[in-house]
């Protein structure tokens, strides 16, 4: 008997010894967060200002659009609000001086009028009195004094309006008139300023995708670019480990370009979990069911696309 187990155990050692390591740790890669940086609208690329690889400050120039058509917009805008303010001055400030003082003399001469005319009213009953003229002739010089009474009134009172300033409902009507102009204005001024795109965060530019004399619009960026901090660690958790590595779990990182000491925590892992080609859904192939869970570096990045190896700490 003890000659027939002997050859046996040698088998089984020499068929372990030849089966694969089992793995203890996990798989993933680093991936990066990028930012698309393209025009609010649709313009031709006139100047850039960044190039791949540089590292970048938020605020910093990226480019510019040609601006052509919004300078102009925007002078028009500014011209139309110079008219709606100097129709609102005018109107308020009521008639200028020379306009009151026609206005004066016109009251002058309706005055003179009315003078004549009742001294002539006043001579006419005179020489009817004495039979000198008829009734007709009276009536005649009652209806002009009352005519010229009536113009005395009409100038003073135009005198008085030629003094007023523009009427409240007109004032109103300038005002908004003033408005209007003033929001195109800053909406000619805003899509100026939308030509020039600058940099929303710090970090480096990792594409230049477009450059100059080309279309770019919000569909077609110029740039892409990663933030400082953008970038984490994607992690394969098998199922048969899930349990044992919840959010919060720190992970040791080792790669090719990873510094010593670089430690990572997991922040989220995915409901539902991913299948590993091929699909074989069958018990004995449980190890090919992972979850996808995202860690957080502390410090020191590897560059995206870089494979990982993690382990439980």
């Amino acid at each position: 008997m003890t000659r027939f187990i002997a050859p046996a155990l040698v088998l089984a050692v020499l068929l372990g010894a030849c089966s694969p390591p089992v793995e203890s740790g996990l798989h993933g890669y680093a991936e990066g967060d990028f930012i698309a940086l393209a025009p609010d609208m649709t313009g031709r690329i006139i100047e850039t200002g960044l190039r791949e690889g540089d590292p970048v400050s938020a605020g910093a120039f990226a480019f510019r659009l040609d601006d052509t058509d919004a300078r102009a917009a925007l002078a028009a805008a500014q011209a139309q609000l110079a008219v709606a303010t100097a129709q609102f001055d005018d109107a308020a400030a009521g008639a200028r001086a020379p306009e009151i003082g026609a206005a004066r003399d016109q009251l002058a001469q309706a005055n003179a009028a009315r003078v004549l005319a009742n001294e002539d009213l006043v001579r006419a009953r005179e020489l009817f009195a004495q039979g000198h003229v008829s009734q007709a002739r009276i009536d005649q010089a009652q209806t002009t004094a009352d005519a010229a009474n009536a113009q005395v009134s009409e100038m003073r009172q135009r005198l008085n309006l030629v003094q007023l300033p523009a009427r409240e409902n007109q004032l109103r009507a300038l005002q908004a008139g003033i408005a209007a102009a003033q929001a195109a204005v800053e909406r000619a001024e805003f899509v100026l300023s939308q030509r020039a795109v600058t940099v929303p965060a710090d970090g480096r530019v990792e594409r230049q995708i477009r450059y100059l004399g080309e279309q770019a619009s919000p569909a077609l960026p110029v740039y892409t670019l990663l933030p400082d901090g953008a970038v984490h660690a994607v992690v394969l958790i098998p199922e048969a480990k899930l349990a044992a590595t919840p959010v919060g779990t720190r992970l040791a990182i080792s790669c090719d370009s990873c510094g010593s000491g670089l430690m990572a925590t997991i922040t989220r892992i995915d409901d539902e979990a991913q299948f590993t080609a091929p699909f074989i859904y069958s018990d004995s192939e449980r190890s090919r069911l992972v979850y996808r869970a995202e860690a957080r570096f502390d410090a020191n990045p590897p560059p995206p696309g870089t494979p990982l190896r993690l382990e439980v700490r």
